[in-house]
């Protein structure tokens, strides 16, 4: 807990970014209900007598979790910053897992840490969510997939390139709804934020 609160100042911004953006991916891909606050599910899994490993399937973990565990809604709400970031962090552990598990790809760190330079951009939750419906559309289940496409990691001509050019371009065309945008400016936009 030491140790969290030191980087609390540093993780702080990073943090308030991911639960927005993960909640909204758990909405999306799994039975996340919306009123469910990542802390929550934190503080239930601290509590909690059964681990992950106890079930076949984190999904159904998480549903243990929501069904069994009642925790203490004034002790909840009145969580000082480092508990309340220490339940977050653990809470957006399991719904990173549970959309890993339900679609069958990987939220590669490398990923995760791109996306609030995405959300700077003016790219939403929703716009990160057809990213990875696209990708998988695509072929590709890893998402560390577009750093490295952003960063210029991927080789000229290989599928996996094309793929992740498809899938931005998808995202992009989406996220402009019809408006006028230059893509190859969004790209060396995108890109940018990726290589900080």
């Amino acid at each position: 807990m030491g140790g969290i609160g030191s980087l609390a100042p540093v993780i702080s911004p990073w943090l308030s970014v991911a639960v927005a953006v993960i909640s909204v991916l758990a909405e999306i891909f799994t039975e996340k209900p919306k009123e469910e606050k990542p802390e929550e599910l934190g503080m239930k899994a601290e509590q909690a007598d059964k681990k992950p490993e106890d079930f076949d399937s984190i999904n159904d973990y998480i549903e243990y979790l929501r069904q069994e565990i009642k925790v203490d809604a004034a002790k909840l709400e009145n969580l000082s910053e480092e508990e309340r970031m220490k339940y977050q962090a653990v809470g957006l552990g399991l719904y990173v897992k549970n959309i890993e598990e339900k679609q069958g790809m990987k939220l590669d760190p490398a990923f995760l840490k791109v996306v609030p330079e995405m959300i700077n951009l003016g790219y939403t939750a929703q716009d990160i969510g057809n990213l990875m419906q696209s990708m998988k559309k695509n072929g590709v289940n890893d998402m560390k997939m577009y750093p490295e496409f952003m960063k210029g990691e991927l080789l000229p001509g290989t599928p996996e390139r094309k793929q992740v050019f498809t899938s931005v371009k998808d995202m992009v065309e989406q996220h402009f709804n019809g408006k006028e945008f230059n893509l190859g400016q969004e790209l060396d936009k995108l890109a940018d934020k990726a290589k900080d």
